[in-house]
Formats: C-alpha cells, structure tokens, sequence
C-alpha cells in the first residue's frame, strides 16, 4: 500500500498554548482511521492543520507530495463539524448541495457530466430520492447523507470527516456508519474519521488513532487493544470494549483467555 498522508513533528499553538505536539503518523491508502481523544485534545485542529485550514509546523505530505505544493485537493473530500448549509434556510435544494462539492466548475450551467456525478454520488449515499426537494426541509440524518454526497461528488480518493454523527438518533448513525464502511471497503476510499460514538465506528475502522495534544496511540485494532498506553488513558474496559475485537462471535487476538469475550 502506498502513503496517502504522513506528518512528521507536527506542532500547533493558539496563541503560544500549545494543541499540538509533534504529531507523526502514516495513512495508507485503504486504510480507515477512527479518530478519538478527550474534548480539546487537538482532534479537529490536527483536521484542519491538515487540509491547510490552519498553519501548523511540522512536515505534511498528502500522496507524496509536501502540503505547500500539492495541488489535486479534488482528491480529498470533506465534511466539517458544522456545515453552514446545515444552519441556514436558504432555499437551496438536496442536488443543489451536492452541486457545491464539485471542484474546478467552469460557467453558471450544470453539464451533463456534473448532473451524473451529483446522481451517482447521491445514489452512493441513498439521497437520490431527495432530489427536487429543499435541503432545510429534510431531517438531519437526511441531511447529513446529502452532505457525504457533495463530499464525494469529485471521486476523492480520501474523506475526512469530524463528528458526523452528533445529531443523528441511534438509527441513522448506524445507517451512516454503515455507509462508511461500504465506502471503504467496496470502493476503497481512505478515511479519517473524528468520533466520540466509539461503539459504533469500532465496528468497521482499521485504525485508531487517540489524540491528546500529542499522539498517544496510532495503530491498528489488535494494537490498540494490547497497548499500555491506549490503557493508562481510557482503563482496561473501556480499551477492551471500542475495539469490537472482544465478542464471542469476533476473533480476539487474545484468545480464550480474554475475559471481556466469555463474560456472562
């Protein structure tokens, strides 16, 4: 697999506090990366210092390439924490969204090759049925699958998303988690993911990464679940119950001396 993002010491401070410090990690592609850490631990900063939102120092290469000079930002889609879409009551229709994540557009027209790239992508995510109708008058979990669409209207070959489960009710989170997971793994898209609903992402991550100002942990699942220090910070339970790897129907690395699996 190749290298779709690494940082090496990356660093950043609001006004000489320091967020972060001398993060260094290594995305490959396919890879699905669950993002977790304490509230204001640096989770959606490390985001935005990535996509350039926010200048950090360090070292940041997407594909290769260092930051400063890439240039096929079409590559990656995003979804922020809060979308000003979501906040607003202009009268804007679900196609209209989508329409707005297409990168590069030239004239005020929509062409026959943006029409089908909003259709596929709306079909990917279950919102064709939205079309015609006015974003705001959706629900939110309706929403928040129109805004994966313009997210991935350009093909990106990475999505970054932060919290995008917040406001969705105990259904549509597994609905949209498990439409990630399609994303990953029948389409092979990258995906870094900031969550706090751990019970449910650990079921399709590969990765985790915990966020502390610094990197405390960044791995995979199997990793996680033996690390000392992924156990210093959430306690053993908690370590051993994220990772979806402890249940009588999974594979734990551990075994059948696992306590956590065979408890009654």
């Amino acid at each position: 697999m190749s290298s779709v993002l690494k940082t090496e010491n990356l660093s950043f401070a609001y006004e000489r506090i320091n967020v972060l410090e001398n993060i260094s990690f290594d995305v490959q592609a396919g890879d699905y990366v669950g993002i977790i850490g304490p509230n204001g631990g640096g989770k959606t900063t490390l985001l935005k210092v990535i996509l350039g939102l926010e200048k950090g120092k360090g070292s940041i290469r997407w594909f290769g390439t260092p930051s400063a000079q890439f240039k096929d930002w079409w590559k990656i889609g995003y979804l922020a924490q809060k979308s000003p879409v979501s906040q607003s009551r202009f009268p804007i229709s679900a196609e209209e969204v989508v329409l707005m994540g297409l990168a590069e557009r030239c004239g005020s027209g929509v062409s026959v090759g943006e029409l089908k790239s909003i259709y596929e992508a709306m079909q990917q995510t279950n919102t064709r049925q939205y079309v015609g109708k006015l974003f705001h008058d959706l629900s939110i979990g309706q929403q928040q699958r129109v805004l994966l669409a313009r997210a991935l209207v350009s093909r990106p070959q990475v999505l970054i998303l932060d919290e995008p489960s917040t406001a969705l009710d105990a259904s549509s989170r597994e609905m949209f988690f498990n439409l990630l997971g399609e994303l990953n793994q029948k389409h092979g898209v990258t995906i870094l993911l900031i969550t706090h609903d751990t019970g449910e992402v650990g079921k399709h991550i590969s990765k985790f990464m915990y966020i502390d100002k610094r990197l405390v942990f960044f791995g995979t699942k199997e990793e996680f679940c033996h690390s000392p220090e992924v156990a210093k910070q959430l306690g053993a339970f908690a370590q051993h119950t994220i990772d979806h790897l402890h249940n009588r129907h999974g594979h734990c690395p551990l075994g059948d001396s696992c306590v956590e699996c065979h408890h009654d």
